[in-house]
């Protein structure tokens, strides 16, 4: 074991610091601009708000933008690179995440024709509703227009004698209603109110009752969803927050006190106190670390994903109107923020297939699955010779596989932009393995490939059930865990005040934390940049 430089974590955060400038001011990579970040989004946002004239032409807009966003894309993973969250790890996921996504609304769908959007308005008691697109292209059927006793009785104080409808909304004809729609695409990756969202979105009868079946949904959701209401919806996010935000701090307290998370992978001393007592095992060695691993992952999705009902919930709440008259999305209606993970039992029914299917966070799910149907339709072409179940069964197992090596890729351009020395591959091999062994549990063990409603697995299975998932982990985390370590991910601080750090650590003298405090983040993340070209120079993210 070779003795390890740094006598603390934000040493190595130092030394990596000082590289870094150097070889930046060397020309060695490119300064990740906020001009970059603006140009992508606007690559994606202007083609979907032009309405062209027929098929031909809308094809070629969209094709044309997203050529360009893929060469931007390109770019950003071999040229531009950036210290800040993760390390940089954040440049290579981010670029090609939004890839897959340009991809998915530019390329694989025709959102214009395709899409449809769950809004709410405001109506008379006798009257139907009247919008825009209702009357210029009549894309809803009559049912999505009557309206049922469990939503004619919501009245809201500030609308006396009106009662909320909610109706889908194609691609609106006005263009501040068109860029509030478009806006909301590009941004909502769950889509709960979209006629894409998964079956782990489902809506609540109350909403279904008013829409109907007419939106073009990809499943049929019957919903016995008990939704909260809004304030208690706000009080669970807050709750969330501030239990994700403790339990980030611990787990990066624990985390800076073993070396290992620093990147030391292969050369790295035992955990320390009081977990130095599972140092004998390098079976628990692994398991206290890969647990950790993903608690870190869990909590700092978890924490993101609760800003969105903490922000705009809360602000819809708090001023109706300003919200109101600004976007046709329910932002106060609760049923608009599910949950970013699925209930853990499912793992333990459902083995594989649920821990992914259903517990693990569904962020990115759409993307992935549109990104498996479009290259397993592009390779097996739908044929009147090939409707044989065969056919849909190589379909079904190349869309498998296509999605989780997105997965896969978006993870591995992220090791690959990370400032470290890392092992992209192993990491796109953790997911690709992920694809064989759902299938495998899928073929092998058809009777749980399809969730039922609801219904606890025996005992016998679900003890099988955890085993297998327990080992199949044990022995394929290691490649994505080990290298979130060496790329330097865990050296990133999650949180701008540490009450732990700053109450505790240093107020009672703990050796090792003399540099810590209450205050984390210690440096500006954004600066002006001047580089030998206008394209090179703007403000600069850290």
């Amino acid at each position: 074991m070779g003795e390890i430089p740094f006598q603390s974590h934000l040493d190595l955060v130092e030394f990596r610091q000082e590289a870094f400038e150097n070889l930046l001011h060397e020309g060695s990579f490119s300064p990740l601009l906020l001009k970059h970040i603006l140009g992508m989004f606007c690559l994606v946002l202007v083609p979907l708000l032009i309405r062209p004239t027929n098929t031909f032409l809308s094809q070629l807009i969209r094709y044309t933008f997203h050529a360009i966003f893929t060469g931007f894309s390109i770019y950003a993973v071999l040229h531009v690179r950036f210290i800040g969250p993760g390390n940089g790890y954040s440049v290579g996921l981010i670029a090609t995440w939004f890839f897959i996504w340009s991809s998915t609304i530019l390329v694989f769908n025709d959102v214009q024709k395709d899409f449809k959007r769950i809004e709410k308005e405001y109506v008379q008691s006798s009257s139907p509703p009247v919008h825009d697109s209702f009357q210029s292209r009549g894309t809803l059927g009559p049912n999505d227009t009557k309206h049922h006793p469990d939503t004619s009785s919501i009245v809201v104080p500030r609308h006396k004698g009106k009662r909320k409808v909610y109706h889908w909304q194609s691609f609106p004809d006005s263009f501040p209603h068109r860029v509030d729609w478009v806006l909301d695409l590009i941004l909502n990756f769950r889509g709960p109110n979209w006629s894409w969202r998964a079956r782990t979105s489902p809506l609540p009868n109350f909403v279904l009752n008013d829409i109907g079946d007419q939106g073009g949904s990809r499943q049929v959701i019957v919903s016995k969803l008990i939704v909260p209401d809004s304030s208690t919806r706000l009080r669970q996010a807050l709750l969330s927050f501030l239990r994700d935000y403790i339990a980030l701090d611990i787990i990066k307290v624990l985390m800076m006190r073993d070396q290992y998370f620093w990147g030391f992978v292969d050369n790295y001393p035992p955990p320390p106190w009081p977990f130095v007592i599972v140092s004998f095992s390098p079976i628990l060695v692994r398991i206290y670390r890969l647990l950790l691993s993903m608690s870190g992952v869990f909590f700092a999705l978890d924490i993101i994903v609760s800003l969105d009902p903490l922000f705009f919930l809360g602000l819809s709440l708090a001023f109706p109107r300003f919200s109101r008259s600004i976007t046709h999305q329910p932002l106060d209606e609760a049923w608009l923020y599910p949950p970013p993970f699925g209930p853990a039992s499912s793992v333990l029914d459902y083995g594989l297939i649920g821990a992914w299917n259903t517990w693990w966070h569904q962020l990115f799910r759409f993307g992935f699955s549109e990104s498996g149907r479009f290259v397993s339709f592009l390779i097996i072409p739908v044929t009147r010779k090939q409707q044989h179940s065969s056919y849909t069964l190589v379909r079904r197992l190349l869309q498998v596989l296509v999605a989780f090596s997105m997965s896969g890729l978006i993870h591995a351009m992220g090791s690959y932009t990370a400032f470290a020395d890392t092992k992209p591959f192993n990491t796109f091999l953790f997911f690709f393995l992920q694809g064989i062994a759902v299938l495998a549990q899928g073929l092998f063990f058809s009777q749980k490939a399809q969730p039922q409603p609801r219904r606890a697995a025996p005992l016998t299975t679900r003890a099988l059930n955890f085993a297998l998932v327990f080992l199949w982990f044990y022995f394929t985390a290691p490649l994505a865990a080990d290298d979130f370590a060496r790329s330097g991910l865990w050296t990133f601080e999650p949180l701008p005040i540490s009450p732990i750090r700053g109450l505790v650590l240093r107020w009672w003298g703990v050796e090792g934390w003399e540099k810590e405090g209450w205050f984390c983040w210690k440096s500006l993340w954004v600066e002006r940049w001047n580089g030998e070209t206008w394209w090179q120079s703007g403000t600069r993210f850290r």
